[in-house]
């Protein structure tokens, strides 16, 4: 049997020292503290020590939790991977993980909810992208199908239009062709529907005044580079893989033979 003699304040607010016998035995947090009735003068057997050591060390993950989970907002599978990586115990996460759902702290349905809606509102991400990072964070999926349905196609419509553009500006300086098939790509990769996605690029298509300039550069540019890069090639071997080359580029090749020909003339 042993006697709290003393218990002092530490600097960290909620934290306090507890001595027995006149010598330091623990450290625990102010709920520790009044849930043990841990006051000058109460009498603790060697179990209620140990029972005690182990409600505090539950408090601490509990606490590293409580600060990572408010923070911003965390799924489960987050909030366990964060302790795991402290070397809590499985039986101490458990514990903390009902405490933080019990107080509504974590929460992976309304977590989902609020994913996809700052996914609608930042346009990063189309829903397969969002479905996508949801599954990875453990989020289960009936959570997710009940938070993607806020995700609308005019959502993305309005998304992909201006995506769309971007894209095709970005790409510019490559055949008309090959802008079309990266901003599918990229567009793809970011989870939206193929169909909007194919939509979008046909609206854009339309809304601008297509400058033939612009594809003549940009075959002239890629064509000069392939030109030496088979320099050592003559003849059909020479105009052969030219072609392949910037018909791999997506270029159209009516296009390509009228370049061969001005540069077999001027050559």
């Amino acid at each position: 049997m042993k006697k709290v003699t003393k218990v002092t304040r530490q600097r960290k607010p909620g934290r306090y020292n507890v001595y027995l016998d006149d010598e330091f035995a623990l450290a625990v947090d102010e709920k520790i503290l009044i849930k043990y009735n841990l006051f000058k003068d109460t009498e603790l057997e060697d179990e209620d020590i140990k029972e005690i050591e182990a409600a505090e060390f539950e408090q601490k993950a509990y606490t590293k939790a409580l600060v990572y989970a408010t923070g911003r907002m965390r799924s489960k599978m987050q909030v366990i991977i964060k302790l795991k990586e402290s070397e809590i115990p499985g039986a101490v996460i458990a514990k903390v993980i009902n405490r933080l759902e019990a107080a509504n702290v974590i929460d992976d349905a309304r977590f989902a909810e609020e994913y996809v809606r700052s996914a609608i509102h930042s346009g990063k991400l189309g829903p397969r992208g969002v479905k996508t990072k949801l599954q990875q964070l453990g989020i289960d999926k009936y959570f997710i199908e009940d938070a993607l349905a806020e995700y609308t196609a005019e959502d993305q419509i309005d998304q992909l239009d201006e995506k769309v553009e971007k894209l095709m500006i970005k790409y510019h300086r490559q055949s008309h062709f090959m802008a079309e098939q990266k901003t599918k790509q990229k567009l793809s990769q970011l989870g939206y529907d193929s169909r909007l996605v194919n939509q979008a690029l046909k609206a854009y298509g339309a809304s601008i005044e297509e400058d033939p300039n612009q594809e003549w550069e940009n075959l002239n540019r890629d064509a000069s580079s392939a030109v030496n890069r088979y320099r050592q090639y003559e003849g059909w071997e020479f105009k052969k893989r030219l072609k392949a080359a910037l018909f791999r580029k997506g270029y159209d090749l009516s296009l390509v033979d009228k370049w061969i020909k001005e540069f077999e003339q001027n050559s």
